[in-house]
């Protein structure tokens, strides 16, 4: 087997893995779950997986440093604030459009307490992350003018963050257009 074809059956088995997690929750799917979907023996799986923790931080890991990478482009974008609101309700959106999944937070929350404590400890990262570049952006548009809304940026992100992964979930068994209903609530709400 090539680097190449390792590097690309492990990028293989991240994205399952994540699709799985995204739909079931970490308790919901297993190695065998993995490696039916690619047609290759679990064996293959552990040689760059050798646990079940080492696939869950790879997942959280790969969805921190994506995320990362979104808030740079987005803070460098000659965007109003309120677009730039629009992109970041974006990239809950596309979990209701596509499969009607849950976003990763929402779904590591869930699953918080049966987590490995290597997973627990990225998570806490990745959802501080989030939350932290949120705060930040509604406390600079706060300050100049784009945003009003009562109450510090901090409560005001995570009371977003607690609408968009709530709404995902209820989209579920309701409407997917529920959350465009969410969205118009908090921009009444945020935007001047």
């Amino acid at each position: 087997m090539t680097m190449d074809e390792k590097t690309d059956t492990k990028k293989q088995i991240l994205d399952i893995a994540e699709d799985l997690l995204l739909d079931r929750g970490y308790n919901g799917f297993s190695y065998k779950d993995i490696s039916d979907s690619l047609n290759i023996k679990n064996a293959s799986i552990h040689y760059h997986f050798p646990a079940k923790t080492d696939l869950g931080v790879a997942i959280i890991r790969r969805a921190t440093k994506r995320f990362e990478r979104w808030a740079g482009d987005i803070d460098g974008k000659d965007l109003p604030d309120p677009k730039k609101l629009d992109e970041f309700f974006l990239l809950f959106k596309r979990f209701v459009e596509q499969k009607q999944q849950i976003c990763l937070g929402g779904a590591l929350e869930t699953d918080f307490k049966t987590l490995p404590a290597e997973m627990q400890k990225e998570t806490r990262l990745f959802i501080s992350g989030t939350l932290t570049w949120l705060e930040n952006f509604l406390a600079r548009g706060k300050k100049k003018g784009a945003f009003d809304f009562t109450g510090n940026a901090k409560d005001q992100a995570l009371l977003m963050i607690a609408a968009l992964q709530g709404v995902i979930q209820i989209v579920r068994v309701t409407e997917p257009s529920n959350f465009d209903a969410v969205v118009k609530q908090i921009k009444r709400d945020v935007c001047a």
